[in-house]
């Protein structure tokens, strides 16, 4: 029964509220009709005297007024809400295309991946363009400036990385913020993006000083026919309170577009990034340039023997050297097809110095033969040349350069195979210090042209 009751009363209530609404909105003189929002601030002169919310409000009494103005005068287009969905294009008395204006880039964030040479990065950019159904008269409304709390409310350009068949591909974004239109129709906002695209590594040979290109192409996404970008001039910034360069020099190119109206416009802008870790140059170039004047220095070791040793030893120096470049080039190498020009100079470091060994050990092998024959008299001069004015290469191992005494001679007497074996000694020491000094003039030239 106390169920039944209650149930009977909740109707009857319900009925009450019914008829009380109907009454309400039937009447001319309900206070309900009162209540328009944008009629409370019909008699505002001054909205800097209005709170944060009657702000607000009063700019949605505003757009709502564009609105339905657009509305009106695109009513033979059938569309809805056509101040979101037309381009500007269908405003009265509009230009046959929108010109959407690039202005600052900024960079806030990168991320580069050296083994794949692909760069993205993040950032913002500030976007124009006119749309006059957003107008309105600045004396009437007593605003001079709009803010769009929504990127639904109006039409905006939307931008692709790429052409539209492969566009976002590579998980691009673009994010529409802080929309704002003054009182002659133009349009400013703020797009945050994150791009991605493969750079140009061609000058991966000037390693650690090369160069990565990374080039990005910006299209309309839609109404491709209808838009033309334009730019100030600018070149693409970095955000000096959030940006990091991880070890290296960022540069941006100034944007530029396509002049040609009969293709799709489009935004071109690079960035470039050299790499400018100190620690990672003075790692790599000490050891060849120490291993590179050592070598060049070899003839001024004196003895044919002493100049072997010391070049052995730099033969394995050398080797080391290539394991830690091999330790730190390795993980950049990737898809690269150059080698680094500081890789090939060490390269050929070694095979001359392997050159130059195989060189000592064959004329010191050479002079060591017991020879019973003298030498070609044009042969003794030029050595005797050789080792008397080029002063370095006046130098002999002890026993190489003395004059041997055969078993049972006398101390006093000389023996004529012994003269014979000096005067070859002679000889092999003026080709082997010519061949080093060759070799190291090879070394140089050589320096010179893969530098």
């Amino acid at each position: 029964m106390k169920s039944s009751s209650a149930t009977v009363l909740a109707t009857i209530f319900a009925l009450l509220a019914i008829a009380a609404g109907q009454q309400l909105s039937l009447s001319p003189a309900s206070p309900l009709n009162s209540l328009d929002p944008c009629k409370y601030f019909e008699n505002v002169t001054d909205t800097t005297q209005l709170s944060h919310h009657e702000f607000v409000a009063y700019e949605q009494c505003v757009y709502y007024f564009l609105a339905s103005k657009a509305q009106k005068n695109s009513a033979k287009f059938g569309t809805v809400h056509p101040i979101a969905t037309l381009p500007p294009t269908y405003a009265e008395n509009a230009p046959s295309t929108v010109k959407v204006k690039i202005g600052q880039i900024t960079l806030q964030h990168f991320q580069l991946n050296e083994f794949v040479k692909d760069l993205n990065i993040v950032g913002y950019m500030q976007v124009e363009w006119p749309d006059k159904r957003l107008a309105w008269d600045a004396n009437q409304w007593r605003l001079d400036k709009l803010q769009i709390h929504s990127a639904n409310h109006i039409w905006i350009p939307v931008l692709s990385s790429q052409a539209y068949e492969t566009s976002l591909r590579n998980d691009d974004a673009m994010e529409v913020r802080k929309l704002e239109a003054n009182s002659a129709g133009n349009v400013s906002a703020i797009v945050s993006f994150s791009l991605k695209t493969f750079c140009d590594d061609t000058d991966f040979r000037h390693f650690p000083d090369d160069v990565y290109k990374c080039c990005y192409q910006l299209e309309p996404h839609f109404n491709q026919e209808l838009i033309e970008f334009g730019v100030d001039g600018q070149p693409v910034f970095t955000d000096p309170k959030y940006f990091r360069d991880y070890g290296w020099s960022v540069s941006g190119t100034v944007p530029t577009v396509n002049a040609d109206p009969s293709v799709v416009s489009q935004l071109n802008f690079c960035i470039n990034l050299q790499r400018s870790s100190s620690a990672v140059k003075i790692e790599l170039a000490v050891p060849t340039w120490v291993c590179s004047i050592v070598f060049l220095f070899t003839p001024f070791m004196g003895k044919i023997r002493v100049q072997l040793s010391v070049k052995l030893f730099l033969l394995l120096l050398q080797f080391l050297t290539l394991q830690l470049f091999s330790n730190r080039i390795a993980s950049h190498l990737g898809s690269a097809s150059a080698t680094p020009v500081l890789l090939a100079f060490h390269e050929f470091a070694m095979v001359m110095n392997t050159i130059s060994i195989v060189a000592s050990v064959l004329i010191w092998m050479l002079s060591r033969i017991k020879r019973t024959l003298p030498p070609w008299g044009w042969l003794i001069k030029a050595s005797q040349i050789i080792n008397r004015f080029i002063c370095v290469f006046n130098s002999v191992d002890e026993n190489d350069g003395a004059f041997e005494l055969e078993k049972g001679g006398l101390p006093g007497e000389s023996n004529p195979n012994s003269r014979y074996q000096s005067d070859w000694e002679g000889a092999f020491l003026a080709i082997h210090g010519v061949a080093v000094t060759a070799l190291a003039l090879v070394f140089i030239i050589g320096y010179i042209v893969i530098r």
